[in-house]
């Protein structure tokens, strides 16, 4: 019997092992964004916030970097976004009077914590005119 208890948990253990380690690899990352994010969030449809259903991804980092430098930060705070989206607490207000306030989504926290580091350490798409757009709305020296 306590061999069969032992086979269990190091075949269990061998498992979260495993499951942790794609949670941490960005191309895992990026293909959960591509699942749960990218229909409202991609680059489709550039800055003209006319087509958009939601302000793209790379809008989001944009605002989210700055505040939230290191990447533990700003992968709790998109997490935490993901898990209570709450208008009291967002760093877009303006898209959030365009958009309304993003919809509760069933992902895991470690897989959207998956998705926050793939976006902060990613290569992800920056929409047409996204530089104009920052700009206009934040000033020249907005970058970041």
């Amino acid at each position: 019997m306590k061999s069969v208890t032992n086979t269990l948990l190091l075949g269990l253990s061998l498992f979260s092992a495993t499951t942790l380690a794609d949670y941490a690899e960005p191309a895992y990352g990026k293909k959960l964004f591509q699942q749960h994010c990218s229909s409202c969030h991609d680059a489709q449809g550039g800055m003209n916030m006319n087509k958009r259903s939601a302000p793209p991804i790379a809008g989001v980092r944009h605002h989210y970097i700055g505040p939230y430098s290191d990447e533990l930060s700003f992968v709790t705070a998109v997490a935490d976004w993901v898990e209570s989206p709450d208008i009291s607490k967002s760093l877009m207000p303006g898209a959030i009077r365009k958009f309304s306030l993003m919809p509760k989504i069933t992902v895991s926290r470690a897989e959207v914590e998956s998705i926050a580091s793939y976006i902060f350490n990613g290569d992800i798409e920056t929409p047409a005119g996204m530089k104009e757009h920052i700009e206009k709305m934040h000033g020249k020296h907005a970058d970041r």
